[in-house]
């Protein structure tokens, strides 16, 4: 099933701004953090929810689990929230060398068995996605379901322009000025029109960065990521794939037809994101994520 999900547009900047103000103020804050040594490095767990149905998040290359925290609003009352923070990200530990895809996939296992759970839904944007989809291959009866929102199903390129990347990862990924190039791809126009506070937050997480530490996760995920093509049509789980409307790297149309491999797959595009739709379009991630894993 495909369709186009369309953010309401009734709001005026002002209304907008103060409801993001308002949301963030009520956002449950997440519990004491655990560390979880796993076979992509060690990670740093955090919890949050009311609710006992357990929901894995993962996120994205150079964002933080903070991206998280609108969409923990909508989702804390009914749900057990696990906030993974990546490899070379947060307060997580550098990534293994070599790092596969696979590898990835073992820690959201490794993850449950540290927080004593039997089975989980992985909430996935971008790298996350990845995780989740690796996590369901290699353990079906582990992963209930697996919300893939920006994921790229490809192997990784080695064209100059990535590798150069790559290489300023590691130069300049500490400054704010390689933080907003990396927003400048990643955010929508009416993003970074209207929630410039947004993307002001994403980039003001680069200077507290290990340049080192993220260089490694964006070769890992960059260069030397693994295709997950031939392995689509293995999936056992419940599959939703998300793209966001403007990400211009991982294009809805590429997307659309990447998902039709996955047997039980249900693709969207959602409007006014790009490469963050959960941080863009919580509200609607909220929504997508209950209709997939419906809370007790």
């Amino acid at each position: 099933m495909t369709s186009v999900v369309q953010p309401p547009r009734a709001q005026t900047l002002a209304g907008k701004a103060f409801t993001m103000a308002a949301g963030r103020s009520a956002i449950p804050k997440a519990g004491a953090g655990r560390r979880v040594i796993t076979p992509a490095g060690e990670l740093a767990v955090r919890e949050a929810g009311q609710g006992t149905v357990p929901l894995l998040l993962w996120h994205g290359l150079y964002a933080e689990a903070s991206m998280f925290d609108p969409l923990v609003k909508h989702l804390a009352p009914d749900y057990r929230l696990l906030l993974i923070s990546a490899p070379g990200h947060g307060e997580s530990g550098p990534p293994v060398s070599p790092l596969s895809s696979a590898m990835s996939g073992a820690a959201v296992l490794a993850v449950l068995d540290a927080f004593g759970l039997e089975r989980a839904a992985v909430i996935g944007c971008s790298w996350g996605g990845i995780a989740g989809l690796q996590a369901a291959l290699q353990a079906p009866r582990r992963i209930s379901a697996v919300a893939a929102f920006n994921t790229p199903f490809g192997p990784g390129t080695s064209d100059f322009g990535t590798r150069s990347i790559v290489w300023l990862t590691g130069l300049l990924g500490n400054t704010a000025f390689f933080g907003r190039r990396v927003a400048s791809g990643f955010f929508s126009r009416r993003s970074r029109a209207q929630n410039p506070e947004i993307v002001e937050e994403f980039v003001a997480a680069f200077p507290a960065r290990a340049p080192r530490m993220l260089q490694a996760a964006a070769r890992a995920v960059l260069i030397d990521r693994e295709s997950l093509l031939p392995l689509l049509p293995k999936l056992e789980v419940p599959v939703l794939v998300v793209s966001g409307a403007e990400d211009t790297r991982y294009p809805p149309a590429e997307t659309q037809e990447i998902a039709r491999r996955i047997p039980k797959a249900r693709f969207l595009t959602v409007e006014d994101s790009a490469h963050l739709t959960p941080l863009e379009q919580p509200e609607i991630t909220a929504r997508l994520v209950r209709e997939l894993v419906p809370p007790r």
